[in-house]
């Protein structure tokens, strides 16, 4: 009975969508569905910063830390956990990985050691290439030279695939034909040259450990 009455409901529902459509045809009218939104919301933020067209704060010179980014990578550890976040230059938190969330700490020994801080710049940049970031800016490089925990967490990051370096703003003046060099724009680099370049580095990195 209950099988019967959900295949009439489905017939009925169906017969008014077509005798709408039908109106809708034979009328010439349309609904409010097909008209064009005036408005664009671009849905990837990070749009314009992959493409680095996107302005660069750029502040002062002598100012410390330098807000001279788009994503900045934080290393924060206390005597109990060890959190890796990208920090946007507007303060928003993109993306992030600690110690604190059961899904990690469970799988560790301890939350504060430097195998703790190495899986979580692994877990990172794992977070990071699924955003879209792929090259973050950093100052955590003095500090890492008397940190064994910094140290394997930059190692991790980077070994992760995240470059540690932004490219630079493409801006207006650098499309002037007259000058001696002109920035590689990212929509004239191909994909296929970029798997080709992955794979010879590949393939170089595995040569270097057999030797």
């Amino acid at each position: 009975m209950l099988l019967r009455n959900s295949v009439t409901h489905f017939r009925e529902r169906t017969c008014s969508l077509l005798t709408n459509l039908k109106r809708g045809t034979h009328s010439g009218g349309q609904s409010s569905n097909d008209d064009i939104n005036p408005e664009f919301v671009n849905r990837n933020p990070r749009n314009m910063e992959m493409l680095r067209i996107a302005r660069k704060p750029q502040g002062y010179a002598l100012d410390t830390p330098t807000n001279h980014y788009w994503y900045r990578l934080l290393f924060e550890q206390t005597h109990k956990f060890i959190t890796g976040k990208v920090e946007h230059y507007t303060g928003t938190v993109v993306v992030s990985a600690s110690t604190k969330e059961w899904a990690i700490k469970q799988h560790l020994h301890s939350n504060a050691d430097v195998s703790a801080a190495e899986n979580i710049g692994r877990i990172l940049a794992h977070r990071c290439l699924q955003s879209g970031i792929s090259e973050v800016y950093t100052d955590l490089g003095k500090s890492a030279e008397s940190s064994e925990k910094l140290r394997r967490f930059m190692a991790a990051v980077e070994d992760g695939g995240i470059c540690m370096k932004e490219p630079e703003y493409i801006g207006s003046h650098d499309m002037y034909r007259w000058k001696r060099y002109l920035p590689t724009l990212p929509w004239h680099i191909l994909e296929e040259d970029v798997l080709k370049e992955d794979k010879e580095m590949s393939l170089e990195k595995e040569d270097k450990k057999r030797s």
